[in-house]
């Protein structure tokens, strides 16, 4: 009797677990805020090199950085769910040339800053607790290049730059997840001023990883 009563406290017990296993997996959330770092590539131009007297292997080609955004889905169905949002990413990198054999410096340090703010559009593919998505956007970027500590008094003009790319979320606890991006930046051509050096066009990767907050 004992045994019986045992086993059927045990398999209602269970009830809730066999039911939340078979239940389908809930949607994507409503909101999610992203903060992620990366070590990007920032291009060595020629123009810009030979404007600023200095050879492409003197400009630093990669940086560190961090892209944070809010992302919201208005459209959500099962498995799948549209995006709207914005990003704010921020870039920069400094090489100084050295002697290989001493180490001393022998050339000015040369810096690259990147600016931009971004809407977002994308297209989630997952549930809940993991997704990942295609996304792309278009908006203001400054891109300079300088010699020296201090950047120039005028800063560099802003450009409309698509971006593309995808990445994705996984949420090991209730509000916290990892998360990745591996997005493209299209910068266009930029003319010289009296205070920037011109510029290319070009295509850079930025590798990012962080944290999603829902």
């Amino acid at each position: 009797m004992q045994l019986k009563t045992t086993i059927a406290a045990a398999a209602f017990l269970m009830l809730p677990a066999a039911a939340a296993a078979q239940a389908p997996p809930q949607p994507i959330p409503k909101v999610v805020a992203d903060l992620r770092a990366f070590y990007s590539g920032l291009g060595q131009d020629a123009r810009t090199a030979e404007e600023l007297g200095v050879t492409p292997a003197d400009l630093p080609s990669r940086g560190l950085g961090a892209t944070g955004g809010v992302h919201f889905y208005p459209y959500r169905k099962n498995a799948f769910a549209i995006g709207i949002g914005g990003e704010l990413m921020l870039a920069r990198g400094r090489k100084t040339p050295t002697d290989p054999v001493t180490g001393e410096a022998i050339g000015p340090t040369v810096e690259q800053r990147l600016f931009s703010l971004s809407p977002q559009l994308s297209l989630n593919f997952g549930h809940r607790d993991g997704w990942s998505y295609l996304a792309a956007g278009m908006g203001p970027l400054a891109f300079e290049t300088f010699k020296g500590d201090l950047p120039p008094a005028e800063s560099p003009v802003k450009q409309a730059t698509l971006n593309a790319g995808g990445g994705a979320r996984w949420f090991a606890s209730s509000h916290v997840a990892f998360c990745f991006d591996v997005r493209f930046y299209f910068t266009s051509p930029a003319d010289t001023t009296p205070t920037h050096p011109g510029r290319n066009r070009n295509k850079l990767l930025f590798l990012s990883a962080g944290i999603a907050i829902r």
